[in-house]
């Protein structure tokens, strides 16, 4: 049904910017028809309320952009919309929303107050979760001030499936329980592109913001397949655009990481007292990656792993 729609076949972190005449918070191009907006660059986009904390991508055609992850509030995605206008002249014609979490969709309504009836595609589980209390939840927390009204996706996707806009094809990947259970991946496969939504962030600890929507044995299933995809540019949720290296590090990370709480838990202790040693384990992640969060993230995989061992 959504097909019908949608298938347009129509003809961290605080440093200053280099130039003062550059706009802050500029799309990049990344190839022919993709651009992305690095929100979790500082030296491009420095950390302010009113600016992107995540990446926000535009696949620009001929027949309208398509919109990945337009930003967590209205002001953060009138800005984005601004800077595309420096990009295209063409109007928003789809918008994807990657998973729940608000940072990335929370600006739904800024879209839509400027291109009325927009579609917003998103995985079902998203939508479902958002109409059973947590779209008002996300709002809350974020901004207090926010409007009552919330605007969240509005085309479910409940499997693989094609979007074509102008002379750019997108596939739209929805994924098993990994950093959500309703990630949704958006590659560009003419371009050699892949938008990973939340799946995989840097310097960020992945799945520390609400580690227990994760499921970390299929976060690290999922990025494993990622790495297998004939991608060149891997798009993070946070961080910058790069090749194999950016899911392989994830990968990595993740594995270690279970490995080192298995082994704990077999040897009887608490996911308090592994903490200390998970630091050492993990010595060579440290520069890139927050640690801080570490003891909450081994809070829930320690839960995961307990239920896998019964």
């Amino acid at each position: 049904m959504w097909r019908s729609r949608l298938v347009l076949a129509l003809a961290g972190f605080g440093l200053p910017l280099a130039a003062a005449a550059t706009p802050q918070c500029p799309f990049e191009p990344v190839s022919a028809h993709v651009w992305v907006l690095h929100g979790s660059n500082a030296a491009t986009c420095p950390r302010a309320a009113a600016h992107p904390a995540t990446n926000i991508g535009a696949v620009v055609t001929g027949a309208g952009v398509v919109l990945i992850d337009p930003g967590g509030s209205d002001e953060i995605t009138r800005l984005v919309l601004d800077r595309l206008a420096d990009v295209t002249g063409e109007p928003v014609v789809a918008v994807i929303n990657t998973h729940i979490h608000g940072p990335y969709w929370l600006g739904n309504a800024a879209v839509r107050a400027r291109f009325p009836g927009v579609p917003i595609i998103a995985h079902s589980r998203m939508i479902a979760r958002l109409a059973a209390g947590e779209a008002r939840a996300w709002a809350a927390t974020l901004d207090p001030d926010a409007p009552p009204d919330v605007v969240g996706p509005d085309t479910p996707l409940g499997g693989e499936a094609t979007l074509t806009v102008g002379e750019v094809q997108l596939r739209l990947h929805p994924l098993e329980h990994a950093h959500t259970d309703n990630d949704l991946l958006v590659e560009v496969p003419a371009e050699g592109v892949l938008f990973l939504g939340g799946l995989v962030v840097e310097p960020e600890l992945p799945s520390q913001g609400v580690p227990e929507d994760a499921d970390f044995a299929g976060q690290i299933r999922a990025i494993g397949a990622v790495i297998e995809m004939q991608a060149n540019h891997y798009v993070p949720g946070r961080g910058t655009t790069g090749g194999k290296a950016l899911p392989r590090r994830a990968a990595a990370f993740l594995q270690a990481l279970y490995d080192s709480v298995g082994r704990y838990y077999d040897a009887g202790l608490t996911d308090f007292e592994m903490v200390p040693r998970l630091r050492d384990d993990l010595v060579r992640f440290r520069q890139w990656y927050d640690f801080t969060a570490l003891g909450r993230v081994v809070a829930f995989l320690y839960l995961q792993i307990e239920a896998e061992r019964f």
